[in-house]
């Protein structure tokens, strides 16, 4: 596309970006993560490299949310541009916020605009102003113009102003000496992957697994508004490309059931991360690989955990904030009798003992199972009779 001296329109612009060379630059490096996907898409397709700063001079790059007839995201699409492209916006889930999906939708027009138009320029302002308020002005007809005779067409002012924008951030970093600007350089950490799942996995498994903290991985993927992933899908997941294939293995040993929904717990007790596995029905290579830890090790007490299974209300004192007091311990027992929804692991937190005590006091294996009524031991002691206490569950 023309460069730095295409109008006076595209100076100006180019000269008010980098009115602030350190501000233009720190928006470049914080926008580095979704620039580098939009610009591998545009490598892909073959499209003119300019239109990589297009979501920049739309929104700065920030997937800006929208209600009702507003656009949204990086590429600012309109809610019935998106839908008419097959995006998805319901109450879980906005695909124009999506940077994958909207940026296939968005290049997809930018495409069709300049075959229709044989004309990058033309494609820009159809992108800005609509397919038919460029065909209105600039007819059917295939011609090479002029940037004079461009700038005669009679179409929204926006829709010049939006070409000379583009065509002024493409100028600066063509030629960044004459701004006085030094282009951030993308490093390790901005490389992202899309992960395309199979099923809905739980955001605080995926940061986990991913090495962020969970808010961080939500602004990765701001397409999902609800707490979970939606059961409709899509089960895209962008996560650090250094990240993936340890998120993509880990997930793997994992049953699908489980992936959906997880929770933190604190250890009131020591426990080795064998047993602690085998009480959620999960490998020991899996909870390590979680936790980044040696299969053979033990979780102190005071660890953050995580869980499968929703947190429920007996885990309150398991899953609150370490600044949280926790809850007081039940009376001491001898003896626990086993309620619908007892687990021997909410059990062993409940009543602040190891669950390797449990099994082994109860001399229960790590398959076993419980039941209603059962009878469960809760100390070292060979006073109560074996008959009153013993446990009944399986081996």
């Amino acid at each position: 596309m023309p460069g730095c001296h295409y109008n006076a329109a595209v100076r100006r612009w180019s000269r008010s970006y980098t009115e602030s060379p350190a501000r233009f630059e720190a928006s470049l490096a914080e926008a580095m993560p979704y620039l580098l996907i939009v610009l591998d898409e545009i490598e892909r397709r073959g499209l003119p490299g300019e239109f990589a700063f297009l979501p920049y001079i739309e929104s700065g790059y920030a997937p800006l949310p929208a209600s009702g007839d507003r656009a949204a995201g990086i590429w600012q699409l309109m809610p019935d541009t998106a839908r008419e492209a097959g995006l998805r916006i319901d109450a879980e889930y906005d695909g124009r916020l999506d940077i994958v999906a909207a940026t296939g939708v968005a290049l997809d027009l930018i495409d069709r605009y300049a075959r229709e138009f044989a004309d990058w320029r033309l494609a820009d302002m159809a992108y800005n102003a609509g397919e038919y308020g460029v065909k209105n002005v600039a007819g059917q007809s295939v011609q090479t113009r002029s940037a004079a005779e461009l700038a005669r067409l009679r179409i929204n002012p926006q829709a010049h102003e939006h070409l000379a924008k583009l065509l002024a951030v493409a100028c600066v970093v063509a030629d960044p000496a004459r701004f006085r600007v030094e282009l951030p350089e993308p490093t390790s950490d901005d490389a992202l992957a899309a992960l395309e799942l199979p099923a809905p996995v739980d955001f605080a498994l995926a940061a986990r697994l991913a090495g962020l903290e969970v808010a961080e991985l939500r602004r990765l993927n701001p397409g999902y508004l609800a707490a979970r992933m939606p059961s409709a899908g899509p089960y895209r997941l962008l996560v650090p490309a250094a990240r993936r294939a340890h998120v993509e293995a880990t997930l793997a040993s994992l049953p699908r059931a489980l992936w959906r929904d997880w929770h933190e717990a604190t250890l009131h007790q020591a426990e080795p991360l064998v047993v602690l596995a085998s009480a959620h029905e999960l490998t020991p290579e899996a909870l390590a690989a979680i936790h980044g830890v040696a299969v053979d090790a033990t979780m102190p007490a005071g660890m953050r955990v995580l869980l499968p299974g929703r947190a429920r209300d007996a885990d309150v004192a398991t899953s609150a904030p370490a600044s949280v007091a926790p809850a007081a311990p039940e009376p001491a027992a001898s003896v626990h009798v086993v309620h619908a929804g007892d687990t021997l692991w909410n059990i062993a937190q409940r009543r602040h003992v190891r669950l390797a005590d449990l099994l082994r006091w109860n001399r229960l294996g790590r398959d076993a199972t419980l039941h209603l009524g059962q009878r469960l031991r809760l100390r070292d002691t060979e006073t109560a009779e074996t008959g009153a206490v013993g446990a009944v569950g399986a081996r």
